[in-house]
């Protein structure tokens, strides 16, 4: 496992870390002269130097807009984890529709959670962009966003039960276990007693709203515990 940073202003990265990233073995951090070679590659749609990096972090403002294009599609067409950080982003935001893409703030990035994202990285030989994103209560994330959807799809399943005129999409209900959309991430933390038999299924197995209700009932109880 091998994650690149790129970082152009070098006293940023030295100013906010507080821990040996230097000494860190996955990490290459491409500043200084590398940073211009690298630069010049780019420019020339070159981007056979990344190829030995399974993520990529680069300082934002460091590129332009072309660059950051280029950047882009490169990490899109192999679905790349890539990472853009800058003092003038002021809230994180992971998309993971086309590639695994987050907007973080430098100092939200050169924090504890870099050390913990770096090490996840090691452990797991695989790359986890919520660890980056939201530290140690990255799992929470998962559990609350996931309670949050359960709740919507039962919500619009009593509109449909209860009102004969309301129109609901199908899509947004819950009828088999692959409509839960339950993070892999997150799954093995969802199994007990009473949710083994419900979980364990075939993706589509069908589940009903007692079963669903269970479930809710498991995230609700994590939730409390990781808070």
């Amino acid at each position: 496992m091998k994650i690149a940073i790129i970082e152009d202003r070098i006293g940023r990265l030295e100013q906010y870390i507080d821990f040996e990233l230097k000494e860190c073995k996955s990490v290459k951090i491409i500043t200084g002269s590398e940073f211009d070679s690298f630069i010049a590659n780019l420019k020339v749609n070159d981007t056979k130097i990344l190829d030995q990096f399974q993520c990529i972090a680069s300082h934002r403002s460091a590129l332009s807009n072309e660059l950051r294009d280029t950047l882009k599609e490169y990490c899109r067409k192999i679905r790349k984890p890539l990472i853009f950080f800058s003092g003038g982003i002021t809230s994180s935001v992971l998309k993971d529709t086309e590639f695994p893409f987050l907007h973080i703030n430098s100092k939200e990035f050169y924090s504890e959670s870099l050390q913990m994202f770096i090490e996840a990285c090691e452990e797991q030989n695989a790359v986890n962009l919520l660890v980056l994103q939201f530290g140690r209560k990255w799992k929470l994330s998962l559990l609350l966003n996931l309670r949050n959807n359960i709740a919507i799809a039962l919500n619009k399943q009593k509109l449909k039960n209860e009102y004969a005129n309301i129109e609901v999409d199908e899509r947004e209900l819950i009828k088999r276990l692959r409509d839960l959309q339950i993070n892999s991430l997150i799954k093995p933390d969802l199994i007990n007693e009473r949710t083994e038999g419900i979980l364990s299924g075939n993706d589509f197995d069908s589940i009903n709203t007692d079963q669903i209700l269970i479930v809710k009932s498991t995230i609700n109880q994590l939730i409390i515990e990781m808070s």
